[in-house]
């Protein structure tokens, strides 16, 4: 066997050796632990029991919209643009509670202005500010300070233009709250209860508020996309009919002032030919107007409804958080003297060596 292995019985002896070593240092190791918890329970202590405040806002809302999505692929197949009518919808019953917790309506509810205590601001800042996110999430710990996140100020922007840095802090906010949110549909009804806690019982309530708003207007432009797509598409051929109108009535007019004055053969055949075209672009305008304020009152119906029923109101629910520290110094603590233990032994060993 070379000089660079080791046999088995070696290793076993080696490890059996080191936990013997640790046997005999274990009042240092007992007192590492001690003191490793002892900081946990002072801070515990130091900082007393954290409050949660439990909001709630019961609501109805409108998740079909099968009379106007029958109208509206039948529009569409008018039109000549296929059949508008989806096999898997997005916002079918099934997917509202995950649309509701999803990234895109959180971040939409984020940069959100908002007003508390007299402070108007980004929600996302209110929330840095008022939650206990700097003390905890960002707050650091033995062997690192708080995290510069607490510092950083939002400005109003698209979700697309966030930068690296920016998402990592809302990712953060993001993971805090929708723990702390949920979506239940209420038992033996078609109701559904919005629910949420912070440690702000003003912010718990702001929170709420602002997200019903959030999933509202995101709902409302999903359901309504395609219809103001189809519409402004409309419009346009209506406003190219009525600019074609105008010219031809000029037309019309311009000949009939010269009529009187003018020897020409053709005039009269002319005449006839701009009030052909006159009377069949007000039989294209006419019907395209009707199909304009068809969808209009199809957009109209495609706006689904929100209704409050029982909105969240002062004073909240208060649950205290009590219990152990999750920051687990103690075992930090007996770890760390075990390793400064074995350097010191292993520089020690060296030493004698010499």
């Amino acid at each position: 066997m070379s000089s660079d292995q080791i046999s088995t019985k070696e290793f076993f002896k080696s490890v059996f050796n080191f936990f013997n070593f640790l046997g005999k240092n274990w009042q240092i190791l007992l007192i590492a632990l001690l003191v490793g918890t002892g900081y946990d329970i002072f801070n515990n202590i130091t900082k007393g029991k954290e409050n949660e405040y439990t909001g709630q806002i019961i609501f109805h809302v409108e998740l079909e919209g099968g009379g106007g999505q029958n109208q509206l692929s039948g529009l569409a197949s008018t039109f000549g643009l296929g059949n508008q009518q989806q096999t898997g919808d997005l916002l079918a019953s099934t997917n509202f509670e995950a649309i509701v917790t999803s990234v895109n309506v959180f971040q939409n509810a984020f940069m959100r202005e908002v007003q508390l205590d007299g402070r108007k601001d980004l929600f996302v800042n209110i929330f840095v500010d008022s939650s206990d996110i700097k003390t905890n999430e960002w707050g650091g710990n033995i062997f690192t300070g708080p995290s510069d996140y607490a510092k950083y100020k939002f400005t109003k922007k698209r979700a697309e233009d966030f930068s690296p840095y920016e998402n990592q802090i809302l990712g953060d906010i993001y993971t805090k709250l929708s723990f702390n949110t949920e979506l239940v549909p209420k038992e033996n009804s078609s109701l559904f209860v919005l629910v949420s806690s912070t440690s702000n019982e003003k912010l718990t309530k702001l929170w709420l508020e602002t997200l019903m708003m959030a999933t509202e207007d995101f709902y409302r432009e999903m359901r309504t996309r395609k219809t103001k797509q189809l519409l402004a598409i409309q419009t346009n051929r209506l406003d190219s009919l009525s600019y074609l109108m105008k010219n031809n009535d000029k037309r019309i007019a311009r000949l009939n002032f010269d009529l009187p004055n003018v020897v020409d053969p053709s005039a009269p055949m002319r005449q006839q030919q701009l009030s052909r075209d006159n009377t069949y672009l007000s039989n294209q305008y006419y019907t395209q107007l009707a199909n304009v304020e068809s969808l209009n009152r199809i957009l109209f119906e495609r706006i689904p409804i929100f209704t409050v029923l029982e909105p969240v109101r002062l004073p909240l629910t208060i649950y205290s958080k009590v219990g152990i520290s999750t920051r687990m110094s103690g075992l930090i603590a007996l770890v760390a003297m075990i390793i400064i233990l074995t350097v010191r032994k292993t520089y020690l060993e060296i030493i004698e060596e010499q």
